[in-house]
């Protein structure tokens, strides 16, 4: 799943537009003919109206990937003009997409290693596609995946039955105790005493970091998405560039938005 793709500039359908919470949508977006070859955890630009968001484009995870029908989702969380604008699209309307971009998530190198993914708001976008190709794809893979969830409050969990419809096992964390263990994913037993070979996470920063040290401390490789701000999503701008351990910059939209924890320092 490391295989950075040729992009394109496609005119998609929109399918459906699915409201999963108060602030979050998902988008589900047909290709004329057919899809290029996309991995879980790479990305999209999205253009939206000028008079919204400039010349620029708005960068989505792609959330689920469906080459047999020719079709993508997005989970859009409504956070500014572009994603209001997004989140309000229906079924008929047309969206220009320039995918796939950055790059993706890497399979473990053996089918039967025991997997956790752990993410919360946002982040739940890529790690529920890269469940999806490893339940689903050519390859399903064949041993353990935990899924661990975070987020304010029961009511803002997202996809715990779909996650769980996959064969993942799914746990969750919420601050304030309605839901799962009580507090931030990294008190949840099953990443503080679970046995895993190789861990995912993607979310907010400061969660991120404490998952890695966790999984630092455990002697695990871990792969995180990074969801740092971008403009132009090829590498031009620069924009998104973060450090690594030796103080060198990568640029996220095309070195990352996945990269090995270690490498960064973290």
């Amino acid at each position: 799943m490391d295989t950075q793709t040729k992009r394109a500039d496609v005119a998609f359908t929109v399918v459906e537009n699915r409201r999963l919470h108060p602030r979050f949508v998902r988008l589900t977006l047909q290709a004329a003919d057919g899809l290029q070859p996309a991995q879980a955890g790479q990305f999209v630009q999205v253009r939206v109206p000028s008079s919204l968001h400039s010349f620029l484009r708005v960068p989505i995870s792609l959330h689920e990937i469906d080459a047999a029908q020719g079709r993508i989702a997005l989970l859009i969380q409504e956070v500014g003009e572009g994603s209001r604008w997004l989140s309000s699209r229906a079924a008929g309307d047309r969206l220009d997409v320039l995918y796939p971009l950055g790059t993706g998530f890497r399979r473990p190198a053996s089918a039967e290693a025991s997997l956790l993914l752990v993410g919360g708001g946002c982040g739940m976008a890529p790690l529920y596609g890269l469940l999806k190709q490893l339940k689903q794809g050519p390859k399903p893979h064949a041993g353990r995946i935990a899924f661990l969830t975070g987020a304010r409050t029961a009511a803002d969990l997202l996809m715990q039955d779909e996650i769980a419809a996959l064969g993942a096992e799914a746990y969750a964390c919420t601050e304030d105790g309605s839901a799962g263990e009580k507090g931030l994913v990294t008190v949840h037993p099953v990443l503080q005493e679970g046995a895993f070979d190789q861990v995912y996470t993607c979310g907010p920063t400061p969660m991120m970091k404490a998952v890695a040290a966790v999984a630092q401390a455990k002697r695990v490789p871990c792969q995180v998405s990074l969801e740092n701000k971008m403009a132009c999503g090829i590498g031009a701008c620069l924009c998104c560039v973060t450090p690594d351990k030796d103080q060198h910059h990568r640029c996220v939209c095309t070195e990352g938005p996945v990269f090995d924890a270690d490498i960064l320092g973290w």
